[in-house]
Order: C-alpha cells, then structure tokens, then sequence
C-alpha cells in the first residue's frame, strides 16, 4: 500500500477524536476512586487501608486483563487497518475464553481464602477482617469484567472509543452512586456493612456495564464473535496472538507483582502510611489520565498504519508520542502539586499520615514524568507493533533486580525512616527510562503482524 502523505495536523486531529473519550472515561473514572477514598477516608482509616490493600486483589485480576488484552488490542487495531472483522471476531472470542478462565479462578479464591490472601499484605487483624469482607463482594464483579472488557476493548481497537466511554462512564456514575447510598443512607454507624456496601455496588456497576456493552455489539458499535470462536480458533491465529500476548502477560505479572510487593512493604510499615497511599495513589491517578489516554490513543493509531504496511508514517507518530509524552508527565505532576491543599482539606487524616501525604505528593509530582514516558512507549507504540519482550525484561531487571530487593531489606533489615522507602521504591521509573528511549531508537517496534487469509 501506498503511503499517505504525512500531515502533523492530521495526526493531532485523528488522535484527539480518540484521546477525548478515553480521558473522559478515565477521568470520570479517576473522580470516582478519589471520591470513594475520600468517603471511605471519612468512615475511619482501617476501612480505608483495608480496601485499599484488598485491591490489590483486584489489580491483579487487572494485571491479567492488561495483558490479554495488549494481544487482543494489538491484533485488531492492526486487523482493522484491513478492514478484517472475521479475523478481529475470533480474536475476542479467544481473549474471552481465556480471560473467564483466570477471573473464576481469582473469584473462587476470594469466596474460599479471602483471610489468607489478606495477609499477604497486613498483620493488622480488624485490617484483614474487613479486607475479607470487602473481598467476597466485590470478586463478584470480576466475572462480569471478564466479559465487558474484552467487548470494550475491542471497542477502542476499531475505533469506536467514544461508545466505549459512555458505557464506562455510566458505570461508574452508578458505582459512586451506590457507594454514597452506602456510607451515607444505608450505614453511616457501621463501618463495616459500609466497606461490604461498596464493594457491592462495583459489583453492580460491573454488571451493568456487560449489559450495556452486550447491547451496543447488538446495535452493531462493536465487533460480535459466537460460542465456536471462544471454544477453539485456528492454530495460526493462537500462535499470532500469544506472539503478542506470552511476553505482555509475563510483563504485567512481573511488574504487578513488584507493585504489590511494594504495596505489602508500605503495608507492613503502618497504616498511617497506607492511608496516606491509598489518598496519594488515588489523586496521582487523577491528574495521570492525560498521559495514559494519549498512550492509548497513539497505540491505535500506530498499529492501524503498521496494518496498513504504512511505516514510514507509524515512525512518524511514535515520534510524536515520544515527544508529548514528556510534556504531559510535566503537566501531570505541576497538576498533583495544586492539589496538595485541597486533598488535605478533604481527607480526614491523622496528623501523622496528613504529613506523609504531603511528601507523597511531591514525590508522585516527579514521578509522573517518568511514567508518562514509559507508559506512552513501553505499554503504547512498542506495544502497537507486538513489540511486548523489552518491556518484560525492562520490568524484570529494575523491578525485581533492584527496587523491590532493596526496598525490603532498606525497611526491615536497614530500618530506614518510611518516607526514605517510599521514595526508593518509586524511583523505578526514572532507572527504566534511559533503556526504553534507547530502544526507541532502534525502530524495531515497527511490524505488521498481521496475515492474508
């Protein structure tokens, strides 16, 4: 195929089109956790570090979904620059049969052994006490997500992320909504049917969500697949999509584990320290949707062009989001700086966790940069082109070669004061960043993946 003519304007307007949506969706997203910690914050600091840790269990339900559907996002953004919706259709069939597969499992275990999973990340009794509680209602949840995400996913890889973000966004209006009839109406004197309250109602908007994605493939906004592509898919398009999926998977997995490691380090130095993170993350999150809806965004674009043989203009774009990554890291941490104030009104802290947000904060404000960097690249146009090796072996070094072993013996063996642990283990960002523009650098992202049937 003949390349278009390159046009930065062009570009800036296609991406737009998708970035809109997907930082809408994120962003009422992110206003809706700030909201529920600032809630939960409000009912006293054990429920909130206890649904905080216990999400933990949830992120890494996340983590599977993250990399099954790297592969399937890869597949068809690239399939659809063919215009190919057999092949994007038994793509999601495969995604959901082994996407359903890994959340029965997480969800029998949290229904069976939510004490014991507890404690990987608390000693704190009335802590693991209301973590198990929390988590037997909210597991719920993760079987619809198994399904709505794949469907959603798919969604944004053909470019209808504006459907995709009304489904969400409705969603999660009627979690936050649930939530304040939860805390406030239902049980306003009793913490813990409150916690059980709000993981019942992200079950509810889970479920939601799956209807309303069902009924917009219905109305022909998404891509339907049947029973024969969940039960089996040809060999070459398993092989295609674990080519893509094996070594994102494995990234995701490695890095989330280091992420809860580094959560169960923070979680075992007091909660004064885990509230003050569950408010911190929460808020860095916030201001973060800019970066992360702009990663998305260029993945789409760039794997529709390398669909397209059309890589002279995916070099292109990856250049442009190498280079906006960096100024939306900047925003994003100046932003997490003006809302220090602001988060201290609201939350109901303790004296000694008001102080440990504040540091937190101006940490995060640094460590936005370096993740909007690597989100963007690693996670984005690496990504885009099946590129998902280097960020497995990135993640493995830094992660587990460095911060996490370092952290654990800084905090338990070292005794270094918390707030020195907290900002060794955010440091990892920064030590990945040199090797990821390098790699850039080396074009080897630029593939099409996909095959003429």
């Amino acid at each position: 195929m003949s390349e278009p003519v390159w046009s930065r304007k062009a570009f800036f307007k296609q991406l737009l089109v998708l970035v809109i949506p997907i930082v809408f969706q994120n962003l009422v997203n992110a206003i809706v956790n700030t909201v529920d910690t600032f809630m939960l914050a409000g009912v006293g600091e054990a429920p909130l570090s206890a649904s905080s840790l216990a999400n933990q269990i949830t992120f890494i339900v996340m983590l599977f979904h993250f990399g099954l559907l790297t592969g399937l996002s890869v597949l068809t953004a690239q399939y659809w620059g063919r215009k190919d919706r057999t092949t994007i259709s038994r793509v999601e069939g495969m995604t959901l049969r082994y996407l359903s597969l890994v959340s029965i499992v997480i969800f029998l275990a949290c229904q069976l052994i939510p004490g014991l999973l507890m404690r990987i990340f608390s000693s704190d009794a009335a802590v693991i006490s209301l973590g198990s509680d929390y988590l037997r209602a909210v597991s719920f949840g993760y079987l619809a997500m198994s399904i709505s995400q794949v469907l959603l996913g798919t969604m944004k890889s053909i470019e209808q992320t504006r459907t995709a973000a009304i489904i969400s966004v409705s969603s999660i209006l009627t979690n936050v909504a649930l939530n304040a009839v939860s805390i406030f109406v239902l049980f306003p004197d009793d913490p813990r049917k409150a916690l059980i309250g709000v993981a019942a109602a992200t079950s509810i908007a889970r479920i939601q969500e799956l209807i309303l994605s069902l009924v917009a493939v219905k109305r022909g906004k998404g891509i339907a697949t049947n029973m024969a592509a969940v039960r089996k898919t040809e060999h070459w398009l398993v092989k295609d999509f674990w080519a893509c999926t094996g070594f994102a998977q494995a990234n995701y997995l490695i890095w989330g584990g280091a992420t809860a490691a580094i959560a169960a380090i923070i979680g075992h130095m007091g909660s004064s320290l885990v509230a003050a993170n569950s408010i911190a993350g929460t808020v860095r999150s916030l201001v973060f949707i800019g970066c992360s809806g702009f990663g998305v965004a260029g993945s789409i674009l760039v794997g529709k062009e390398l669909g397209q043989d059309h890589f002279d203009t995916a070099r292109r774009m990856g250049r442009e989001v190498f280079i906006f990554s960096l100024v939306f890291g900047a925003v994003s941490g100046l932003l997490l700086l003006l809302l220090i104030k602001p988060s201290l009104m609201i939350a109901s802290l303790s004296e000694e966790s008001a102080s440990y947000l504040v540091r937190m904060m101006y940490v995060g404000a640094v460590y936005c940069i370096g993740a909007s960097f690597n989100s963007a690249l690693v996670s984005g146009i690496f990504c885009a082109g099946g590129d998902t090796k280097f960020g497995l072996i990135c993640d493995t070094l830094c992660m587990w070669g460095i911060i996490v072993p370092i952290g654990l013996l800084a905090a338990f063996v070292w005794k270094w004061s918390p707030m020195a642990v907290y900002i060794w283990l955010y440091l990892d960002e920064f030590v990945k960043m040199p090797f990821v523009a390098w790699h850039y650098t080396k074009h080897k992202w630029l593939k099409n993946l996909t095959r003429t049937i």
